[in-house]
């Protein structure tokens, strides 16, 4: 029993019955499976591909314009997540309790030391398509160039689902170096567009309809600081107050006015339905002359206007919470493909930069020692014609 309770405690059983059923399929239908590196499993199919073809065929020039761009951008990715971990390795050794720069998500399960923790069904479905659609993006720029595709599929890093586009390797490896890197920077700059579509949706559609069906209703706490004021008078953390001082809180601004406006040793009282609480204030440690009573992560808290906006609003919120989601893994995602690792498109790219800028000083070394052999042996014919 205690074992159940410790792994309860990271994972809900319902999530864990989910992976052990998958676990179960992939067993029973192993044959069907090509098995990577022991933990990644490969199911190739022939789905999709049809549709790469003819979206290749309607957009191709475009297709290659957008693989072209994504080499500057993707470079400039790898510098940017490179700069990322450089900063999280620095606040490792001088920084008490950061938080780590990356880490590793599973959806539905808590990882230990991880500020992250993704829904089970909002991340199946967020991660399904940030890698549909990155996947989706090395399909179009290879077969725009005139690469086949020669399979599509699923795929299983160990708990985590998946999903891959398989260009013919060959054609790829015999394509200029350009075309390469096009092909590799493609998967995260569509990660990009797909981050650039989804805030757009969520600032101008999403964001103003769930604002619509909202008014504010008093703000809560996250935090209580303890040997403070609020703390003595018994105020309660993700409690909503919505009156201070006998009036209505608007939001979170009306809040904090009122209490930068206060000074040490003024009252302040804050109400809801079932209490009153009276709060004297003490000294704002970082300003003396400011009251202070002890709490943080102050949030405004919302009710609908209409009690007949309760489903609507409840599809909105899930819809906007799930491409909040895809927001942020696609961004993720998208920038931890670009580290200059071996395996991932960051180091597939460095790799073939990096083999193209050697060739071309093999190149211009070989053409400058045959330059100068030249001017060499004119020199020389001088020399003997002089004689």
């Amino acid at each position: 029993m205690e074992i159940f309770r410790s792994i309860s405690e990271y994972v809900d059983i319902s999530v864990l019955l989910f992976y052990v059923i998958i676990a179960l399929i992939i067993f029973i239908t192993r044959k069907k499976w090509q098995v990577e590196s022991k933990f990644i499993f490969l199911l190739r199919t022939k789905w999709g591909i049809n549709v790469i073809d003819k979206f290749t065929d309607k957009n191709k020039e475009l297709v290659k314009i957008i693989g072209y761009s994504a080499i500057g951008v993707g470079f400039l990715g790898m510098l940017l997540i490179i700069g990322f971990l450089l900063r999280g390795v620095y606040e490792l050794f001088f920084v008490p309790n950061a938080p780590p720069v990356m880490s590793l998500v599973i959806p539905g399960v808590k990882i230990p030391g991880s500020p992250i923790f993704l829904p089970f069904w909002y991340g199946i479905l967020a991660l399904f398509v940030v890698i549909v659609f990155h996947e989706f993006g090395h399909g179009v720029v290879a077969k725009a160039h005139g690469i086949p595709i020669k399979s599509t599929g699923i795929a299983f890093f160990g708990p985590l689902p998946g999903a891959f586009v398989e260009p013919d390797e060959k054609k790829v490896t015999k394509a200029s170096s350009p075309v390469q890197v096009s092909i590799f920077a493609s998967g995260p700059f569509f990660n990009a567009i797909l981050s650039g579509i989804t805030i757009l949706i969520l600032l101008l559609i999403l964001n103003p309809i769930l604002s619509s069906m909202i008014v504010p209703s008093g703000v809560k706490f996250s935090s209580i600081q303890e040997g403070y004021p609020a703390a003595a008078a018994g105020l309660e953390k993700d409690v909503i107050y919505t009156h201070i001082n006998g009036k209505p809180i608007e939001d979170k601004t009306t809040f904090t006015n009122i209490i930068s406006c206060s000074a040490p040793g003024d009252n302040i009282t804050l109400q809801n339905e079932n209490k009153s609480i009276t709060i004297t204030l003490t000294e704002n440690p970082n300003n003396k002359e400011k009251g202070y009573m002890g709490v943080s992560g102050i949030t405004t808290e919302y009710t609908l206007k209409d009690k007949k906006l309760k489903t609507p609003y409840q599809i909105v919120y899930m819809l906007t919470t799930l491409l909040e989601w895809i927001f942020m893994l696609s961004l993720g995602i998208g920038l931890a493909n670009l580290l200059p690792l071996g395996p991932v498109d960051g180091g597939r790219m460095l790799h073939t930069a990096l083999i193209d800028v050697k060739g071309k000083e093999k190149r211009i070394t070989i053409m400058v020692k045959n330059k100068l052999d030249y001017i060499s042996s004119i020199n020389t014919s001088f020399v003997c014609s002089n004689n």
